[in-house]
């Protein structure tokens, strides 16, 4: 190498040489003198090169070599297992890399849809009871699909798609939350039913430009006027009418009892919030019979606290509301009058709320017969006498629940619930018709759910009545739930 570069030094040399004949003999010492520097540098760098390059092949020999191989694993060892690949030979993929991909393509998926405006979520939920009125142990609750779509800075619209899930061996008269699984769904119009639509409105709005479809729709600062359909803001429970809001499995009584499962209806609405103050106001169609409309609204006052939160983060501070309806016939006679005050306190990991319902029926109903000797309701306006008495309900309820995550370390919310229904009558009818008695019913909850991630939650929930009950085909005096809420 070393003859080969003296080579290349004396040519160098000749060529400047020839090229200046002129030079100077000093000159030409110069010049051969930086060009053997030259070389002399790139000799070093070659040597370096080289040393590197043997010193990685004896590091690869040597993990190669520490590497055991299946073919002679030591005795009393188990080989290792092979790795599974495909038909392709790439690695077969397992349930968390199917999964995370599933979550890669809905994000994807949500992400197309809210850059053009729309924003989609929902859930499903799947429960499992002990021995019950249905005589069935596992079921589909209710399956929602929630949009939302923002037009511009005004307009949008929103909307809640509901499939029941159906518990077998319940009949399609059962009251909904029975016939969806002993849960929910909360407010869907029309009654027990498959399918049905329980949000689809319109609306415009300012300030801000997101409708919630469900659940607390004071979350920020606006005024908002809708026309479709709608959940009624009555009370306080009407922001867990979706089983993901609800902490609880089921419904109180307020709810399932005097609301027939939750105030829906279509008409128009609005309502708004300002600093500590919110409100609403609605006219719809008749909430107890096909026929007549309603008119209502609520207001509230939220205190020491930010109004704004979202309602499933636990706020502290304390909320007031009072709520009113009146229900008339298609004649403009007044048939129901309905009273409402609820009442929420939130400190630390506590929450206690509080709801107190007042119905009062001016409408009574009593029973004849048809031809076939079948019981046949008749409603007439204001009447002297009555067989099933006043037609007047009282209900109540106080639920408390415990944060425990941070004694816990785990996500886990405890409940606690108390509810009371007081009917006047002493009969009633039920599901298909037919006459039954009906006492006060009290009802004992207590529970807790474990949140395993933001789409699933796991709720546990028993039930007693306390020793009160009716003669009615779907009522459990002692009941145990499990249900899974997935939410997307």
């Amino acid at each position: 190498m070393h003859l080969r570069n003296q080579r290349i030094a004396i040519a160098l040399l000749s060529l400047a040489a020839h090229a200046n004949a002129h030079a100077t003999a000093a000159e030409d010492e110069h010049i051969r003198q930086i060009v053997q520097g030259v070389l002399k540098e790139k000799d070093q760098k070659i040597e370096q090169l080289e040393a590197r390059i043997k010193q990685l092949e004896q590091e690869r020999s040597s993990a190669i070599a520490a590497t055991p191989s299946p073919a002679v694993a030591k005795a009393g060892e188990p080989a290792p297992a092979p790795v599974k690949t495909a038909a392709n030979g790439k690695p077969e993929p397992t349930v968390d890399t199917k999964l995370q991909a599933l979550d890669k393509k809905i994000t994807a998926l949500k992400e197309a849809a809210e850059a053009n405006g729309l924003q989609m979520s929902g859930f499903f939920d799947i429960n499992a009871k002990t021995g019950n009125s249905t005589d069935q142990t596992f079921s589909v609750g209710s399956v929602e699909l929630d949009l939302d779509y923002v037009h511009d800075d005004h307009f949008g619209a929103s909307s809640a798609l509901v499939l029941c899930g159906n518990s077998s061996n319940a009949d399609y008269g059962a009251p909904g939350a029975v016939f969806c699984g002993n849960s929910g769904p909360g407010a869907l119009s029309g009654g027990s039913t498959m399918a049905g639509i329980a949000v689809a409105l319109v609306d415009y709005h300012m300030f801000n430009d997101r409708i919630p479809p469900r659940g607390r729709i004071f979350n920020n600062k606006g005024l908002h006027i809708q026309a479709g359909r709608f959940d009624l803001p009555f009370g306080n429970d009407y922001q867990n009418f979706a089983n993901k809001d609800r902490i609880t499995v089921t419904a109180p009584l307020t709810t399932s009892r005097m609301q027939l499962g939750g105030y829906n209806a279509d008409g128009i609405r609005s309502y708004g919030a300002w600093d500590i103050f919110n409100y609403s106001v609605f006219w719809t169609d008749a909430l107890y019979a096909n026929d007549g409309h309603t008119v209502g609204g609520r207001v509230g006052l939220a205190m020491g606290q930010n109004t704004y939160k979202i309602h499933n983060a636990n706020p502290e501070g304390i909320e007031i509301g009072v709520s009113h309806l009146s229900e008339f016939d298609g004649e403009n006679r007044i048939r129901n009058t309905v009273y409402g005050a609820d009442l929420s306190i939130g400190y630390g990991m506590w929450r206690l709320q509080n709801e107190f319902m007042l119905l009062n029926a001016h409408q009574q109903v009593f029973l004849e017969q048809d031809v076939d000797g079948n019981p046949l309701p008749v409603i007439i306006p204001d009447p002297n006498t009555n067989p099933f008495g006043k037609g007047h309900q009282v209900g109540y309820h106080s639920t408390l629940t415990v944060d425990l995550e941070s004694l816990s370390k785990q996500p886990i919310v405890a409940f606690a619930r108390y509810s009371r229904w007081q009917p006047s009558q002493d009969l009633g009818l039920d599901f298909d018709g037919s006459t039954v008695a009906i006492n006060d019913i009290s009802m004992l909850s207590l529970g807790f759910n474990y949140k395993f991630s933001d789409h699933l939650r796991v709720k546990f929930e028993y039930n007693d009545s306390l020793g009160t009950e009716t003669a009615e085909r779907y009522f459990d005096r002692k009941l145990g739930i499990a249900q899974i809420v997935m939410s997307f």
